[in-house]
């Protein structure tokens, strides 16, 4: 009898020392969540999405459906709640207007939207980046796009499991998206907002192309925002003492007018508060076959994710 209960406290004895050392964590100010981001997690998506079978990602190809697939099933493994945004070209013409001269919309793009409930049920935090880049170019090949954009995308998905696991609720909801179509026109994006009839969105967060540098021995990002809220930039300030050294911020100020190449001029048109990730300076692959998983600085992803994270932490979580 003896030794069965021995054998029968063993779990619980595990239970309690893992318990200890969460408590432990929290008491000495190590943040689970920033814990959460995972390096090989990063890999293993942008090696994922650059593969060969999606052939470049291009909106409105059969080959986006196991892109979509397989974003949407990484939010639910991180406990999200999942919603598939789908548009077809006619309804793209009704929300933002007829396509420019010379170009069509593709017959149906697809935003991948991960919500998490707050206290306050009627604000909002988005948080994005595209998962679509280019396709395989007649006499060019393949165009695997692994900095632009799967690198924003690993992002968004670690992201997913450091809000997770953190044990915080946010204080307001919170939407992770996956935008289709930006490389056709920021159509996703455009589309979101448009026909938004939630409540307010208090932030925008939005990333794209944060994973390469020509100095990986002291990498750098651009942090570009809305100017129009200043405390956007003592944010990023606040939380790049939690970030490890070297690492540079370059800070670029943008008015709220809607300019912009990225998800984020939607947001920036209606004055929303925003923050945007993105190169320091645009390289070489840019656009080209040679965008590959191999270029990229898995230092940088890391430092920027946390970055992000940290400012994010600022708007989402309990002040105490």
């Amino acid at each position: 009898m003896r030794k069965e209960n021995k054998k029968m406290k063993r779990p619980r004895t595990i239970l309690t020392i893992i318990t200890l050392i969460l408590l432990c964590t929290k008491l000495f100010g190590q943040d689970l969540g920033a814990q959460a981001y995972s390096d090989k997690y990063s890999k293993e998506i942008i090696h994922y999405l650059t593969d060969e079978k999606f052939q470049g990602r291009e909106s409105g190809t059969k080959e986006m459906k196991g892109v979509i697939k397989y974003i949407s099933k990484e939010f639910k493994k991180s406990g999200w709640e999942v919603t598939l945004q789908k548009v077809t070209a006619e309804g793209l013409t009704a929300s933002i207007g007829e396509p420019k001269p010379g170009r069509k919309y593709p017959g149906e793009i697809t935003n991948v939207i991960a919500r998490l409930d707050g206290k306050e049920s009627d604000k909002y935090v988005v948080i994005g980046a595209h998962f679509d880049h280019l396709g395989n170019k007649e006499g060019l090949g393949i165009h695997p796009g692994a900095d632009d954009n799967a690198s924003g995308i690993a992002v968004l998905l670690n992201l997913a499991r450091m809000i997770k696991a953190s044990g915080l609720t946010p204080d307001c909801n919170i939407l992770l998206c996956a935008w289709d179509g930006e490389e056709k026109g920021l159509l996703g994006s455009k589309h979101f907002v448009s026909t938004w009839e939630g409540g307010e969105i208090i932030y925008y967060m939005n990333f794209d192309m944060v994973g390469r540098t020509k100095t990986p021995e002291n990498p750098g990002i651009t942090f570009a925002w809305n100017d129009n809220y200043p405390r956007l930039r003592k944010h990023c300030e606040a939380a790049l003492k939690n970030v490890p050294t070297p690492f540079e911020v370059f800070y670029d100020q943008r008015w709220g007018d809607g300019k912009g190449g990225s998800d984020y001029a939607p947001f920036s048109k209606r004055n929303i508060p925003f923050v945007a990730w993105m190169e320091v300076e645009m390289h070489e692959d840019y656009h080209k076959p040679g965008d590959t998983p191999d270029k990229i600085c898995w230092d940088k992803l890391q430092k920027g994710a946390l970055l992000s994270y940290w400012v994010i932490h600022q708007w989402i979580f309990p002040k105490k």
